[in-house]
């Protein structure tokens, strides 16, 4: 049954299928088309996984160290537990925030006192093999001291040792500024003048004698050095419900890392102790100048009492006055008392006036007796050193620090006004424990006023003596206090490194280099053929509904062979284009049927696209089963087909313009098989569209149907001229031949409407061309005979 006889879609849905389709390329087509370009992946990967060796080669290991600190809870924290024998003192602590103690160990001014200790400032580059690696302490073969320069100086220069141990200095770096300066040949352990000032290049754990060294050599700012350790330092929590946090650190040097870590720690638990001890120093010095003072005047009381008894040759006073002693020693307790606490609150608000510094503490543990008092001191002291710490990492203008200063002078006002409160307190009892002691000393009227005066200075003396022996036990309580701090850390796990580089990773960068080789290729792949607008294969033609007679793989044609003039259809051959011309052949035997004489035109829409070599194999098969088939050479202006008879002067042109009359004279049978003829196109003629359209062309078909079972006609491209129009309404069959490869698919569409419309009688479709990598898109054949290339032609 004829395929055109089938029911067919609609136009529009052919139109829009193709539309949607043609231009797509799936997986399954880029996989295939990049095996068959398998020398591109071969030397995509070698090139890759050698650019990952390389750098690999070049780039220097990274080990990575940890450590594991605890921050102490102070409420369950040894110092805690070991002064609560002392908690009637009042010396307590504050709590430890964590995520305030994490953001304090990456901070630039705790690290800025461990580059300074480990001299990071000055780094070193060495190169070893294709690496150049930063080597640290015993790792040196030299080292560098930089004798005047600040340090906020910074700059580089390359440094040479020879084998005989003499040095060079050059390629200076300041800055931004460079400098065209070498130095003089120098000994090591010598000093020379640079632009860098007095350098002296001493031997390091690492050198060897008769060893040459080229170095690079870097001096950073403390700042910037410790900005740079500070940023590559990661503290994370380990959980949210502990208090251990972890560090880590990365570098070339094992031993650096390890150093950092450890130095870190250890500066932090020292600026720990300082943070803790602000108040214990500010108390002790406090304490100290009341001391000084009140021994001073003790000693002055001391010397009055003597010079007194002296001159009046008065008697033992606790005889005279036994009876009053007795009967006012409550009252004289009490008075002692209270003047301790009225003397201690003048001295507070004394030193309070005279220290309006908002960075200074304020004494505790006075002995002051008000709460409210000891409460305010302690928040007084608390907000001082947050707000010390705030300013010691930003500035005092910060605006967080400048609002705590303004709480800090709120504060003081506060306490000033409690201390004015309790001094008044204080004057009123004591003015009534006065008035009592008056009542109870006037009932002795005999005692003498020697004894009264006595009286009142060893009163005096007493007072001196309980207040400066209350101060020597608070200094003593606040130097206990000093001692019995402890560090807000303990160290949970000691920094080490994992023997294992952390980077680069080599299996990860090998791998990637390998995945990489391997997709490249097929990237390229992509891109070429989504810019080929070409038609690529057998594929691009499923969604046509025209029927396909078949394909035509590739001939390369050897060295000077004319593909052109080629007929490789041969009886007995069983080679891939043998093959195809038979598939051809049986799909349009089933296409035509019966036994009637079938006129077949051969057409396309670009020259080049192998019409004529189809036509003529394709005859050749038919003629090889008996048939007797006419080639018609109808592309006059080319005369292809005619090559093929050596390409007579006279042949269809004189035919059709009556300058030969004799059809049968122009007709030569071929040397390639005795059933097949052509009919030349002869001369070119100046109008080949005129002879055609004249009726002698309509009756030589005619007639010659009456001798030939096939006639296939040769004609020019249906885009070029009329010709091909004008065959076709003599035909039974149009066959259209796509080039894979020049075809733009855009055309299929048009090649569709053509179908639909009618515009050729029986239209079908052949692809010529399909290469070894174009046949990804079609069906390949898989029955090439041993030896035979698979390789294809097209014109």
């Amino acid at each position: 049954m004829d395929k055109t006889q089938q029911p067919v879609p609609s136009f529009s849905e052919v139109i829009n299928k193709q539309n949607n389709i043609q231009d797509q390329i799936s997986i399954k087509e880029i996989l295939m088309a990049g095996i068959g370009k398998w020398k591109w992946i071969v030397a995509s990967v070698i090139i890759c996984v050698g650019l990952g060796v390389l750098y690999l080669a070049r780039t220097p290991n990274t080990y990575t160290a940890t450590a594991a600190v605890e921050i102490k809870d102070d409420d369950n924290s040894t110092m805690n537990s070991a002064l609560s024998t002392f908690a009637d003192m009042g010396l307590g602590t504050s709590n430890s925030n964590l995520y305030n103690e994490m953001a304090y160990f990456q901070s630039p001014d705790l690290m800025e006192a461990v580059v300074e200790r480990l001299g990071l400032d000055v780094s070193y580059t060495l190169k070893t093999g294709l690496k150049r690696i930063s080597p640290y302490y015993n790792e040196l073969p030299v080292e560098v001291q930089f004798i005047d320069l600040p340090d906020n100086g910074s700059g580089s220069f390359r440094m040479q040792i020879d084998e005989e141990g003499m040095v060079t200095l050059d390629k200076f770096k300041i800055k931004k500024d460079k400098f065209d300066y070498k130095s003089p040949r120098f000994k090591l352990g010598s000093k020379v003048k640079t632009p860098m000032g007095w350098i002296a290049v001493v031997k390091g754990p690492a050198y060897e004698e008769g060893e040459a060294y080229k170095m690079g050599v870097s001096k950073q700012t403390l700042r910037g050095a410790a900005t740079a350790w500070a940023s590559r330092l990661k503290v994370n929590e380990q959980s949210k419900d502990a208090t251990v946090i972890d560090l880590t650190l990365s570098d070339q040097s094992p031993a650096r890392a390890i150093a950092v870590l450890n130095a870190l720690i250890e500066a932090y638990n020292h600026n720990w102790i300082l943070d803790k001890n602000q108040v214990a120093v500010s108390t002790s010095s406090f304490i100290n100048d009341r001391l000084a003072v009140i021994e001073d005047e003790l000693g002055n009381v001391d010397s009055d009492i003597s010079s007194y008894k002296s001159q009046n040759l008065v008697p033992d006073v606790a005889t005279t006055a036994a009876l009053y002693l007795t009967e006012n020693q409550e009252t004289d307790k009490a008075i002692l008392a209270l003047n301790n606490q009225l003397q201690m609150a003048r001295f507070l608000k004394e030193h309070l006036l005279k220290n309006p510094s908002n960075d200074k503490t304020l004494p505790v543990n006075t002995g002051i007796t008000n709460k409210s008092v000891e409460e305010q001191l302690a928040k007084y002291n608390e907000l001082v050193i947050q707000r010390n710490s705030l300013a010691a990492n930003s500035s005092p203008n910060n605006p967080i620090v400048m609002d705590i200063d303004q709480r800090l002078d709120a504060m003081r006002s506060a306490i000033a006004g409690s201390l004015d409160n309790e001094i008044q307190s204080l004057n009123t009892d004591m003015r009534n424990l006065t008035m009592k002691q008056g009542s109870v000393t006037g009932k002795i009227a005999a005692s003498p006023t020697q004894a009264k005066y006595l009286l009142s200075v060893e009163r005096q003396q007493k007072v001196k003596e309980s207040l400066y022996l209350y101060l020597l036990q608070k200094r003593e309580e606040n130097e206990l206090n000093q001692a019995f701090t402890a560090y807000n850390t303990r160290v949970i796990a000691r920094p080490d490194v994992n023997e294992d580089a952390t980077s680069p990773r080599r299996g990860m960068i090998l791998g990637v280099a390998f995945l990489f080789g391997l997709i490249l290729p097929f990237g390229l792949v992509y891109i070429q053929e989504s810019s080929n607008t070409k038609v690529r294969g057998r594929e691009d033609l499923s969604k046509l509904t025209i029927p396909f007679l078949g394909e035509i793989p590739t001939y390369k044609a050897s060295r000077g062979e004319n593909p052109n003039s080629l007929l490789l259809v041969k009886s007995g051959e069983r080679n891939v284009i043998n093959e195809a011309f038979r598939v051809v052949r049986t799909n349009l035997t089933m296409l035509e049927g019966g036994d009637k004489t079938n006129v077949i035109m051969v057409s396309s829409f670009n020259p080049g696209s192998g019409k004529t070599f189809i036509t003529m194999n394709l005859a050749q098969s038919l003629a090889i089963r008996g048939k007797k088939v006419l080639v018609i050479d109808g592309d006059m202006r080319r005369g292809s087909a005619s090559a093929y008879i050596g390409g007579p002067k006279e042949g269809l042109a004189q035919y059709l313009s009556g300058k030969a009359p004799d059809l049968d004279s122009l007709i030569r049978q071929t040397k390639f098989s005795p059933n097949l003829y052509i009919l030349p196109s002869g001369k070119v003629p100046p109008n080949p569209t005129e002879l055609l359209e004249t009726g002698h062309f309509a009756q030589m078909i005619e007639d010659l149907k009456k001798e030939y079972d096939y006639i296939f006609i040769d004609c020019p491209p249906v885009g070029i001229v009329a010709d091909a129009r004008i065959i076709g309404t003599v035909c039974d069959r149009s066959i259209f031949i796509i080039r894979a490869g020049l075809l733009e698919r855009s055309m299929l569409p048009e090649l569709e409407k053509m179908y639909h419309d009618k515009t050729y009688t029986n239209m079908t479709v052949m692809l010529n061309g399909s290469s070894s990598e174009i046949a990804r898109y079609g069906y390949n054949y898989g029955y090439a005979t041993k030896g035979q290339k698979n390789y294809y032609t097209v014109d």
